[in-house]
């Protein structure tokens, strides 16, 4: 009887149990759904609780209720991932394989099942306490309204910024003292004080009074090597032989170029006195009877004090006085620099809140131009603070919350606090940010725009509010390179980091470890990657997005093995220049994975498993030393590829019965080396939505056959050839052609002139490196009218002749080392619309026809 009685009493306990084991496997998929479902709500809701009053958002017990929402996110997103996860490899296994592993996969259901029940309770335990305590019926609703601010220009505080006029003259007078020693003059000031744009102001007037002027930017985490050839770029034409020199002999280069010279280096954001101990050690600036002047600008006076010789050489930034302030404020509001009479004596409350600088009235500017009602600018008032104290525990940055949530628009914000993963003064690559973004669903495709078009537009306006400032850019205009204001990016990093957005590690310190009550699940790391994922592992499971930027001075010898087993819910991996020995196999786990870039020359292998990742968008290992005579035919099956950057010398896949299907969304496909194969693929339209393409020629005729079906690619904007070639008949290009680049094909020059004649879209073309030969290139009279900017390097043409009309919205013409081109058309002196003719090296009758050059339209610089 006892056994009897033990056995009903196990029965009782132990079947409850297996039906609920059952109902959790068998609800994981509604759950799953149902818990996905309740985050997108939350995260709508948090949306929705930023622009409510800022009252009732600092009260105290709704920063509770938010962070602990908040904490809930990155938990409840790995979930659902580490299903959608399980789900995909138990799909991908063969039949035999599903039997083999149904049990493991089964147990994993269940505890999926039990982490989302879990989480529910944490959600509805968490409500409870805000529908307790938190009364938003007390508080005031949205105040914002959707409307579009008109968009301010980028130069706005370089070209009306008030209250220079001193700090230019007394800057000036420092450099033009009549001693002919070197001197070393110090801008200094705090950040958003303006150094960097009373530096610039005085370095355009000042150039044009010394034979070999330069610029050069210093980051927080700098290169000597990088800091060197920014120096040299500005003061002679780069060569591929002077980017291959070491550090030594750069700077041997740099010495000896500027010896006997009277030079104005300008050193902009030197915060650290080793680096100034660097350069002076290294005598990389010669210090001869010539007039030579180094400037600097710093937020250290332990470096200016080092670097000048004097006090009187060190030109200390003071805030803008009252009446600059009031106006510079003034100008930016009041295009006409007419207040309205009931709005001043609140405008210059305003500009004296702002402590007088200018970054803080240029940044708040924007904010009172959008709305001039006398009781916003009231409102205003009270909440204007502006604090930048690194004492602070956290910073408080209270003008740019205020500009953030109220002038910049919602569909940009998270847009500018990804870019706070970027290191301080980084240069960030335009074109990555934009595929990170979309790959982040940050942009999604809309309407008829692909999400790349409205993300490049989100740029824009990054730029146009004065968020980033550009580097450099492409050759048709556009953005190439970008930084971040410093100030912004402090903001970015401590905003993410309050709300959950993006946790970053640098080498120092993690700035989220002790202030965050959730784990990341968008990491950026600042210097070695293997250091990180050795002493952080909790972290892993959940991350979603790791991206690492690597320490240069690290000694990362061994590199990373990136073992993806333990990362389930990576959908953005970016280890950039970071040393990688080794990818698992195991990588066909992460099918969530969008965007995936390894760069470094180290890693020659790539499993071939990662070409079947179903959702990849984004794969760029150009820079690595992967062999793929052809890559694998699973690429196929990445439909949803846009941006394909792969090594020299990789082929297409042969084609076969499973090669007919198309990679409809590919945008992107850099470089390939063509063939017969690659030809046929064009022709079938294999890539029915490609914009850019890069082919490396190996075979001349392959070359040829691949440029004949170039008409297929209707999309098509951007083509590149490599290494030497045969053009086709004309008329075979796509017309959709907007840029066209020509890299060592050695060309005959008449043959091209045909060949691109007819594109009525083009509107840059680059002929360099030999991309062209014979005795003359001529184009037709009315030929390449749509063509803005024209780059011509090291091309074998004695004769350049132009017909009437011909180039007729031409910009900007740029010849480096043109060494046979004797003269220029006599037509470009008469071009409408030119603005810019930069000629490097040019041979000796070009050089004799350039000193005699008069051309008043235009801006004309030569370099001999």
């Amino acid at each position: 009887m006892e056994s009897i009685h033990l056995v009903t009493e196990l029965l009782h306990f132990v079947i409850p149990y297996l039906i609920k084991q059952v109902q959790l496997i068998k609800g994981a998929p509604e759950q799953v759904q149902s818990l996905h479902s309740e985050l997108q709500f939350i995260e709508k809701s948090l949306k929705q609780y930023e622009s409510y009053d800022r009252l009732f958002m600092e009260d105290n017990t709704v920063q509770e209720w938010l962070t602990q929402i908040r904490s809930l996110v990155p938990e409840t997103k790995g979930i659902f991932n580490t299903y959608k996860t399980a789900k995909h490899v138990q799909n991908q296994r063969t039949w035999p394989n599903r039997w083999l592993n149904a049990v493991p996969h089964v147990l994993e259901l269940r505890d999926i099942g039990k982490r989302v029940e879990k989480m529910k309770k944490k959600i509805e335990e968490i409500n409870s306490y805000k529908n307790k305590y938190c009364h938003e019926s007390q508080v005031a609703k949205p105040k914002r309204n959707s409307e579009w601010l008109e968009k301010q220009r980028r130069e706005v505080e370089e070209e009306n910024v008030e209250g220079f006029e001193v700090g230019i003259q007394q800057v000036t007078s420092m450099l033009l003292t009549k001693a002919l020693t070197r001197e070393v003059v110090s801008i200094v000031g705090t950040t958003g004080s303006g150094k960097t744009t009373l530096a610039k102001k005085i370095y355009r007037t000042m150039s044009k009074q010394f034979e070999h002027p330069a610029w050069a930017f210093v980051p927080s985490i700098y290169s000597m090597r990088d800091l060197l050839l920014d120096i040299l770029k500005d003061l002679m034409p780069i060569g591929e032989e002077t980017l291959k020199l070491d550090d030594v002999r750069l700077a041997q280069k740099l010495r000896n170029f500027l010896q006997g010279k009277k030079y104005l280096v300008v050193i902009d954001g030197v915060e650290e006195t080793q680096l100034w101990e660097t350069l002076r050690k290294e005598k990389l600036f010669p210090n001869e009877n010539h007039g030579s002047r180094l400037l600097l600008t710093t937020r250290s006076t332990r470096v200016a004090s080092l670097a000048s010789s004097s006090r009187d050489h060190v030109h200390k930034m003071d805030p803008l006085d009252e009446t600059s302030r009031w106006t510079l404020l003034k100008k930016l509001v009041f295009k006409d620099g007419r207040c309205y009479p009931e709005l001043e004596h609140l405008g210059k409350q305003i500009a004296t809140k702002c402590d007088g600088l200018p970054l803080a009235i240029v940044s708040l500017a924007s904010l009172l131009d959008r709305d001039k009602r006398y009781g916003q600018w009231v409102d205003i008032i009270s909440n204007v603070s502006w604090y930048l104290n690194q004492q602070d525990s956290p910073p408080c940055f209270g003008i740019l919350d205020l500009t953030y949530h109220t002038t910049i628009p919602e569909h940009l914000r998270k847009c500018l606090l990804y870019l706070g993963a970027y290191p301080s003064g980084s240069e960030i690559l335009a074109r990555q940010v934009i595929n990170l973004w979309v790959a982040e669903e940050l942009v999604k495709d809309e309407g008829g725009s692909k999400a790349e078009e409205i993300a490049w537009r989100y740029l824009e306006d990054l730029f146009s509010l004065s968020l980033i400032e550009v580097v450099r850019k492409r050759s048709d205009g556009g953005i190439r390179k970008f930084r971040i204001h410093e100030i912004w990016r402090m903001f970015c990093v401590i905003k993410s980091e309050r709300t959950g957005f993006l946790q970053v590690h640098t080498k120092f310190v993690s700035h989220s470890s002790n202030n965050t009550p959730w784990r990341p699940w968008r990491l950026s790391i600042h210097h070695e990657l293997r250091c990180i994922l050795s002493n952080n592992q909790d972290y892993l499971p959940d991350i979603c997005t790791l991206l690492c930027f690597h320490d240069r001075d690290s000694h990362d010898s061994k590199g990373s093995k990136l073992d993806f087993d333990r990362s389930p819910c990576l959908t953005v991996l970016d280890v950039g220049s970071t040393r990688v020995s080794k990818v698992d196999e195991n990588i066909k786990r992460s099918c969530l994975l969008k965007y995936l870039k390894l760069n470094h020359p180290s890693l020659n292998r790539l499993p071939r498993t990662l070409f079947s990742l179903p959702n990849l968008q984004t794969l760029d290992i150009k820079n690595t030393c992967v062999m793929f005579p052809y890559l694998p035919s699973g690429i196929w099956g990445m439909q949803n590829l846009r941006h394909l950057l792969l090594p020299p010398y990789t082929m297409l896949p042969k084609r076969s019965d499973q090669s007919r299907k198309c990679l409809w969304h590919l945008q992107t496909l850099s470089t390939i080396t063509p063939d017969g194969n690659t030809a046929a693929l064009i022709f079938h339209s294999r890539f029915p939505s490609l914009i850019k393409l890069s082919l490396n020629s190996q075979e001349m005729e392959n070359t040829k056959r691949c440029l004949e079906r170039l008409y297929k690619l209707g999309c098509l904007q951007k083509l590149k050839i490599i290494n030497r070639a045969v053009f086709p008949v004309p008329r075979t290009f796509p017309t959709s052609l907007v840029k066209v680049s020509l890299v060592k094909t050695d060309l005959v020059a008449d043959d091209v002139m045909r060949m691109l004649e007819y594109l009525d879209h083009l509107q840059v073309l680059k002929l360099l490196k030999r991309s062209i030969r014979g005795p003359e290139m001529e184009m037709k009279p009315n030929s390449f009218r749509q063509l803005r900017f024209l780059f011509m390097e090291e091309i074998l043409v004695k004769t350049w002749r132009m017909g009437d009309g011909a180039m007729g919205s031409l910009e900007e013409l740029t010849i480096t080392r043109c060494h046979e081109l004797e003269s220029l058309p006599k037509q470009l002196r008469h071009l409408h619309y030119i603005r810019h003719v930069k000629v490097n090296s040019p041979s000796h009758c070009l050089r004799r026809e350039l000193e005699q050059l008069n051309v008043q339209q235009c801006e004309v610089q030569i370099h001999f």
